[in-house]
C-alpha cells in the first residue's frame, strides 16, 4: 500500500482572505446571527498565529449562523 500526499501536506497552505472576528478572553470570536448556539472550533498544530482557523471560524459563523469560538490552546 502506498500513501501519497498533496503538495500542501509538506509545505502548508494559507487560505485567502483576512479574518473578520476579534480576540476575546484568549479566544478568537466570530459572531453569528443566532447567539443562542455556538461552535467551538479547535485548531491544528499551527494554532491561532496561522489565520486559517480564524477564516474558517468566520465562514462557519456566516454559513451556519451561530457564534464560533476558537480557543488559543497553544498560548500563541
Amino acid at each position: 500500500m502506498s500513501v501519497t500526499f498533496c503538495e500542501h501536506c509538506k509545505s502548508g497552505f494559507v487560505l485567502p482572505g483576512e479574518p473578520k472576528g476579534s480576540m476575546q478572553d484568549g479566544a478568537y470570536f466570530a459572531a453569528g446571527a443566532d447567539t443562542t448556539r455556538a461552535v467551538v472550533l479547535l485548531t491544528d498544530i499551527f494554532g491561532l498565529p496561522l489565520k486559517n482557523s480564524k477564516i474558517l471560524a468566520d465562514q462557519f459563523a456566516e454559513q451556519v449562523g451561530c457564534d464560533v469560538w476558537v480557543p488559543d490552546l497553544f498560548n500563541g
